[in-house]
């Protein structure tokens, strides 16, 4: 029986698994994708390379500061982008009349994508990607967790169990479910991934935030640093993405290029293709870092970017967390 068994291979799972396999602990991380890194997700299309999840780091509490410079130390790719990005009220406003913004702190950008920095803390971190889990379960000395593969069902026993997916599907794991104070659910994100035949004329430094409407983000990755091709990440907001869901992805490109068609300077896509994120963003934060509790008297933590924050960095704190809550 393993000590620990993490369910979800995002940073905060990747993360506490590092630090809970640092301290001799052995752990079995299960992931539904076939690679790690959850939203920190890259796709790389002809010669385009397109962040389609988390766009960018913020680094702005000290331990999420001296990870960031550990990893730089050991060869991960991270640099600064930009100190803020262009605003505008919504996608329907020129582009002349969007706002730059300095608010003084640095957004970073990985090498290659934000995948790069999964891959990066993948590689001293088993993960069995491709393993969808089903059903967790209290058994004897501790848990069972129940997953698909593509080789047929397989079973891992733990003493303790960290659930680190976003919470409707850790609550899908658990007869009787999950009711976790301060979120109210989660607002989905559809994105539509355009590489182009030029570049698109963004406004400075290639990225523009939206206060409303349908379209909350539009960034070209070469602007970014991480693309050889010119290529649009636009990601409708949570209202719009709610529209989108029942759409095909065709209907869903077409919509999204026409209310960013304005802002590009004449570029035109040489493809387009629709990602989604059901679980986007929680709507509400719970107040600690981590959940820690027991079910039957087998022992349950409970982290991701519901309990510290919905960026990259809160998740990253919040597997943190978790592990000193096993460990």
């Amino acid at each position: 029986m393993e000590g620990v068994a993490v369910v979800g291979a995002g940073i905060s799972g990747l993360l506490a698994t590092q630090r809970l396999r640092a301290r001799g602990i052995s752990v079995t991380l299960l992931d539904q994708a076939p690679s790690p890194g959850g939203r920190l997700a890259t796709r790389v299309i002809d010669d385009a390379t397109v962040d389609h999840g988390a766009q960018f780091l913020t680094a702005r509490e000290a331990p999420f500061v001296e990870l960031m410079e550990a990893w730089r130390g050991e060869g991960c790719p991270i640099r600064v982008w930009a100190h803020g990005f262009a605003r505008a009220d919504t996608i329907d406003d020129l582009p002349g009349g969007a706002l730059p913004a300095e608010d003084g702190h640095p957004r970073y950008v990985v090498g290659g994508g934000m995948a790069t920095l999964a891959a990066h803390l993948a590689a001293e971190v088993p993960a069995r990607c491709g393993h969808a889990a089903t059903r967790a379960e209290p058994v004897a000395g501790g848990w069972r967790v129940h997953a698909d593969t593509v080789s047929g069902p397989v079973t891992v026993d733990a003493e303790a169990l960290l659930l680190t997916a976003p919470l409707p599907r850790s609550a899908a794991l658990l007869e009787g479910g999950l009711d976790v104070a301060g979120i109210d659910g989660y607002d989905p994100c559809v994105a539509l991934l355009a590489p182009l035949d030029r570049a698109p004329a963004l406004p400075e430094p290639g990225g523009v935030q939206f206060a409303g409407g349908p379209v909350s983000w539009l960034a070209d990755n070469a602007a970014k640093g991480i693309s050889s091709q010119p290529a649009l990440t636009v990601h409708a907001s949570a209202e719009e993405s709610v529209l989108l869901e029942g759409m095909s992805d065709d209907h869903v490109a077409t919509r999204l290029w026409s209310l960013v068609e304005p802002w590009v300077a004449g570029a035109q896509p040489t493809t387009r293709l629709v990602e989604r994120w059901p679980h986007a963003q929680p709507r509400g934060l719970h107040p600690q870092r981590c959940l820690r509790t027991e079910v039957r008297g087998r022992p349950l933590v409970l982290a991701g970017d519901a309990f510290a924050g919905p960026r990259v960095e809160g998740a990253a704190l919040s597997g943190l967390a978790a592990a000193e809550a096993l460990g």
